[in-house]
């Protein structure tokens, strides 16, 4: 069994990491690299693993995602963060984890990517690409086209289109709905839209999406994918998003339920008396 790490080296230190990587090799797993997680790794190191392990919080799996897409490999996360509502793993369930890769007594959920084109590059994102204005002063002026026809005109401070996996994360802050993440589905949701008529919606991943910025009161605004910058846009400019074909597998326990953490992590329907 081999497997590459990816951390955030914001939480784990070089000493921790070495303490880490002994107890895989101790149980005849081969950690065969460890990377922070905005590393960018070779085709032919990625194949040679069957593991991606993630050790982070939500925000590092996401630095994860699209380099797990794009070579096809599982991601199993141990949370050191805060939420990890994306881990299957707590702070110290390493020798569980680890325990587990070992036995095969893991199963994996597919998650959905968006795929963003703009500036000319492609992007995949796990949970959404946002359009925001760069100052809180202000509107911006958007207009969003689905398959050419158009749907939105309004003035507001940004939109989020978002995965279901994203539905629990920014989107869900903004009044979105949260959808389980097994549905391949699109959300879009206006941030602080200027009209009561302008809400929420669900779309099949078939859709192609173009958002057109007309105008914006001050300064610039900014696209980004999955809390990175991808693109600093201008007035009159445009990108557009739709499902991907690509995926990532990633790991829960065999008892992982969707409903369950919404309970545990989110305390959602909890009464309070």
């Amino acid at each position: 069994m081999k497997v590459i790490i990816f951390y955030n080296p914001l939480k784990l230190f070089e000493k921790q990491l070495d303490e880490i990587i002994v107890l895989f090799e101790n149980d005849n797993i081969n950690v065969i690299g460890c990377f922070p997680a905005q590393s960018k790794i070779t085709e032919e190191m990625a194949s040679q693993s069957d593991y991606f392990v993630v050790f982070g919080g939500d925000g590092t799996v996401l630095k994860v995602a699209e380099k797990a897409a794009i070579f096809s490999k599982p991601i199993i996360c141990l949370n050191t963060g805060n939420l990890g509502f994306l881990s299957a793993y707590s702070g110290d369930e390493i020798k569980e984890l680890i325990n587990d890769i070992k036995n095969g007594n893991l199963h994996f959920s597919k998650r959905y990517l968006l795929e963003c084109s703009i500036g000319n590059k492609t992007y995949f994102v796990l949970n959404d690409v946002v359009l925001i204005k760069s100052q809180p002063l202000g509107t911006i002026d958007i207009e969003i086209k689905i398959d050419g026809s158009m749907l939105y005109s309004f003035l507001a401070d940004g939109v989020i289109i978002s995965t279901s996996t994203g539905s629990t994360a920014y989107a869900l802050s903004a009044g979105g709905p949260i959808i389980n993440p097994n549905l391949n589905v699109i959300e879009i949701v206006p941030l602080a839209a200027h009209a009561l008529n302008v809400k929420p919606l669900i779309i099949e991943p078939t859709h192609k999406i173009e958002v057109f910025l007309k105008t914006l009161s001050h300064d610039f605004a900014y696209v980004t994918g999955d809390g990175d910058v991808l693109y600093q846009i201008k007035t009159n400019e445009s990108f557009v998003v739709t499902g991907s074909e690509k995926y990532i597998k990633l790991a829960q326990k065999n008892n992982g339920y969707f409903f369950d953490a919404l309970k545990q992590k989110l305390g959602f329907g909890k009464r309070f008396e």
